[in-house]
């Protein structure tokens, strides 16, 4: 980045340009394409001023800072800065999701079926069961839950002719869960 430091109605000593240069530096963060930085140093009766304009690409950020004390009136026009730089990285930063959203939206089918089965081989499933979906008593699914080997049986209640999942919760109890549609 390129730092040009003008100085009005003062004399600009080297721990004063050292300083402007520290502070005008540390909004690199928000923005790493910081292509120039304007400094204004100015004094006005009894007021100091700091004037502070950054292009970026497709930007141009100009904040002041006014104070009694030429280091205050740098600091409050480096804050004002550094806030209108965050505010930029945001909206970039959302935007960027935004795309990424799209992306994962225009999936087509066969570039779905191939992520799941990328997703299935590096996933570390142990064991696949396929269950098939049968019409169950509440006492006939606690029966199969118990003879069978299973952490879970999803069934239709016979009484409400919805899909319900029966799990085992604990030593000797168990748990239902009802889908609502």
């Amino acid at each position: 980045m390129q730092l040009n430091i003008t100085a009005r109605h003062l004399n600009l000593t080297p721990a004063l340009s050292e300083y402007v240069h520290k502070k005008v530096e540390r909004t690199e963060r928000y923005c790493d394409s910081i292509i120039w930085a304007q400094v204004i140093l100015s004094v006005e009766k009894h007021r100091q001023i700091a004037e502070i304009i950054v292009h970026t690409p497709g930007n141009t950020f100009r904040t002041q800072g006014e104070s009694l004390d030429l280091y205050s009136a740098i600091d409050l026009a480096v804050h004002k800065l550094e806030l209108h730089l965050a505010k930029l990285k945001e909206k970039r930063k959302n935007h960027r999701a935004k795309i990424d959203d799209k992306k994962i939206q225009n999936l087509t089918l066969d570039e779905t079926a191939r992520s799941d089965n990328a997703m299935k081989e590096s996933t570390p499933v142990i064991e696949i069961k396929k269950i098939p979906l049968k019409t169950l008593s509440l006492e006939q699914a606690i029966r199969t839950l118990r003879t069978e080997s299973l952490a879970l049986v999803p069934f239709i209640n016979e009484r409400s002719n919805k899909i319900n999942v029966l799990y085992k919760k604990g030593k000797s109890n168990f748990g239902l869960i009802e889908i609502i549609e």
